[in-house]
């Protein structure tokens, strides 16, 4: 996966076909080399796949469904964390979440391990795969996500986790479905573990 970009934004309303969008804040063609991106996002940690475009805007945008507004209760005028990198064809050799862990090394490669593990062990029918360009778990629905980033593993458990833990959080950037856990910082496992735990019941409980 390419570098990871990420921003807060005003979620900006679209009245002709009600919609809505965000404003990619830096030069979208000099960054990536052309005018239409396809990129991999987040919607305060809610994934979608979609273009940075620009629709007669100043600026390339990306526009956010109205289910994912949903699901991160936001509207237009609120201000969300965005993060996109650029989505391009898989490569053959990043098809599973044992092959993107060996793109790093060092802390970062031990730290995905052992979240990798800690997750697995959390209940016997969780799967894994890639998607959106992320290590994402699987039971019943997508569990969580993890991502590295350059100077943190962003942790994707759902807006619900994140507001039932939001008092043992505070050390740490979060938005509404995203927990930045830097590589400055342990990483806090138990912590992880019971936020885990909780997606599970949710999941289960659906």
């Amino acid at each position: 996966m390419g570098k990871i970009y990420e921003f807060d934004a005003v979620i900006i309303e679209e009245v002709e076909h009600n919609g809505a969008y965000v404003e990619i804040p830096f030069d979208v063609k000099e960054t990536f080399g052309k005018g239409r991106v396809p990129v991999h996002a987040t919607f305060d940690g809610e994934p979608y796949d979609g273009q940075a475009v620009k629709m007669g805007t100043p600026c390339h945008i990306i526009g956010i469904r109205k289910d994912i507004r949903k699901k991160i209760q936001k509207q237009p005028g609120d201000t969300i964390h965005v993060s996109i990198t650029e989505r391009t064809p898989e490569s053959p050799t990043i098809k599973t979440v044992s092959d993107y862990i060996a793109q790093y090394d060092g802390e970062t490669k031990e730290r995905l391990e052992k979240l990798r593990a800690l997750v697995l062990a959390s209940n016997p029918d969780i799967t894994e795969k890639i998607s959106w360009g992320m290590m994402t778990f699987v039971l019943r629905g997508n569990l969580v996500h993890f991502a590295a980033a350059k100077h943190h593993i962003g942790f994707h458990p759902a807006p619900s986790a994140i507001e039932t833990f939001a008092d043992r959080l505070t050390e740490y950037k979060c938005s509404k479905g995203t927990v930045q856990l830097p590589y400055t910082k342990p990483v806090p496992y138990t912590l992880i573990q019971e936020m885990v735990n909780f997606r599970i019941q949710e999941n289960l409980a659906k």
